[in-house]
């Protein structure tokens, strides 16, 4: 990933850190014409020019990368508003729905989700969006780069 792809997408999850509302505006199919997102629009598929991809490859590569970022900046406001909506934090929730879980997962009918629930339990996990946005952004350029590489074999 090049540093200016990087930079666009900490400046985007900076943005949504900040405003998480944002995240929870229209579809990727049908863009608001506002001159803020229009920055982004036309910062991001510059980070990739002279990789060689068309203009149609460019908006794509362009939409999954940035849908990851969105993807996860979404929970940022629905992690806030159920918050507020229901009283308890995150823990607590966990905790007042653990007897469901464990029905869940002594059923037997789920045992990948069972293990991993289990394995969680026994060394503890926090999900951090932050965390996730960081290994997202080390894992999505590696899936997207043999697209770009096979462009630029191409040419």
């Amino acid at each position: 990933m090049s540093r200016r792809s990087e930079l666009c997408a900490r400046t985007l999850w900076s943005r949504y850190r900040r405003h998480p509302w944002p995240a929870q505006l229209g579809p990727i199919t049908r863009p608001l014409p506002l001159p803020n997102l229009a920055v982004h629009a036309e910062w991001a598929p510059a980070a990739l020019d002279g990789s060689g991809p068309s203009a149609a490859e460019m908006c794509d590569l362009h939409v999954v990368f940035s849908s990851y970022v969105h993807g996860i900046a979404v929970h940022l406001e629905r992690g806030q508003q159920a918050l507020g909506a229901s009283g308890p934090s995150e823990d607590e929730w966990m905790e007042s729905r653990a007897s469901a879980m464990g029905a869940i997962t002594g059923s037997g009918r789920y045992p990948p989700f069972a293990w991993v629930l289990g394995e969680l339990a026994e060394e503890g996990y926090d999900l951090d969006l932050d965390e996730l946005f960081e290994l997202g952004l080390r894992s999505v350029p590696d899936g997207l780069a043999p697209r770009l590489d096979r462009r630029r074999d191409v040419m």
